[in-house]
């Protein structure tokens, strides 16, 4: 007899989707039976079938929140031994950060002081500018209502190739979404934490990652982590939203996070998007939102962004970019190969090596790289 204290919880998902299987099939069978000669409609099943198909989604979030639970209970023994985790825990009241010494949601009795980079308030498109942070809010949180759903996951197709290219025990996800891709970092053994500037994603399907504190709803530039602590930086597809004048600040603080060799893959869109179209937001309740605020607020060339990166201690990796690409091709990715929004990083010392922009083999350079940032580039706001 199995006890239900000893099941894994992948062990549960999997006893419970056969029982609903069962049952699926069971009450097919007396349909058929308690009508005679009539055979149930195909709809009704699809009805019945989209219904359980509901149901095992459902049990695989409850499922996902315990496994957390568990690896929160886990962590709390590793951070005693080990003096904490990677977070300076602090709460906003209003919009002046105040220093609340809590535990981490009671996984420890150790009190961390506040260390947030929050930048000097900023006139025009910025997170930093309360006229234009709701509009913003607004935007993205109507953009992840349509877009996300709880297992919506733009980064998760890397991780193999990721995990093969570098190795890292710690990894912050910058703009994490609806919070899966740190689940399935947290799943890999890793330490995983993230932020994401909308709240909708993170409240509606990560609700127990904000619980213990694994995930915040925070932009790029307010993040409440130690100095650097993280060995791996992780950011897909969000650098194109972040508006341009908050871009310096978001690099900065993912530079005083991270360890000073550390490493990182960032993917950035190099297009401009649907939704910055009258047509694509028509149906959409920012339908009204001015069209000067645009999903992609900062679209640059390949050459912009490495020297933008490189301003901060941040290198071009060109073995870790043909690695990836490499093993990307094998794992059968649809899209053009090699891409041009993809960042493997390594840091160092800021100066110690040229900006520079490998060209992919039979590209041209004015295409692939781009012309380079020229303007002032923020090392020090």
């Amino acid at each position: 007899m199995i006890r239900p204290s000893t099941l894994k919880p992948a062990q549960v998902i999997g006893l419970a989707t056969v029982l609903l299987l069962v049952i699926f099939m069971y009450t097919s069978t007396q349909s058929r039976s308690s009508s005679g000669p009539v055979i149930v409609s195909h709809h009704h099943h699809d009805q019945k079938l989209i219904s359980l198909t509901k149901a095992v989604s459902q049990l695989r979030q409850q499922v996902d929140e315990l496994e957390t639970t568990v690896r929160a209970n886990k962590l709390e023994t590793k951070e005693a031994h080990r003096g904490g985790s990677a977070v300076d825990f602090e709460e906003f009241q209003g919009e002046a950060p105040v220093a609340n010494h809590v535990p981490l949601s009671q996984r420890s009795d150790i009190e961390h002081e506040v260390n947030i980079s929050k930048g000097a308030q900023t006139e025009g498109h910025s997170w930093t500018n309360p006229d234009t942070k709701d509009t913003y809010m607004k935007m993205y949180n109507e953009y992840h209502r349509l877009r996300s759903g709880y297992n919506s996951c733009h980064g998760c197709r890397y991780l193999p190739a990721l995990y093969k290219t570098f190795k890292f025990k710690s990894v912050f996800d910058a703009g994490c979404g609806t919070g899966y891709l740190v689940r399935e970092l947290l799943r890999s053994g890793r330490e995983a934490y993230g932020v994401e500037a909308a709240s909708l994603p993170l409240e509606t399907y990560a609700s127990d990652l904000l619980e213990n504190h694994t995930v915040f709803i925070r932009p790029l530039h307010q993040t409440p982590f130690k100095d650097e602590y993280f060995d791996f930086i992780l950011s897909t597809e969000v650098f194109e939203h972040v508006p341009m004048a908050d871009v310096d600040r978001s690099i900065k603080e993912l530079t005083r996070v991270s360890k000073t060799n550390a490493k990182a893959f960032v993917t950035i869109g190099m297009g401009t998007s649907r939704f910055d179209t009258k047509e694509g937001r028509k149906k959409s309740e920012v339908a009204g939102v001015d069209m000067d605020f645009k999903f992609h607020e900062t679209v640059q060339t390949r050459k912009w962004w490495l020297d933008t990166f490189c301003a901060f201690g941040w290198y071009e990796d060109v073995a870790a970019y043909k690695n990836i690409v490499q093993l990307m091709i094998k794992a059968g990715y649809p899209q053009n190969i090699p891409p041009r929004g993809w960042f493997p990083l390594t840091r160092g010392p800021v100066g110690s090596r040229p900006c520079s922009c490998t060209v992919a083999e039979g590209r041209k350079s004015a295409i692939w790289c781009g012309s380079g940032r020229k303007t002032h580039i923020d090392t020090e706001g």
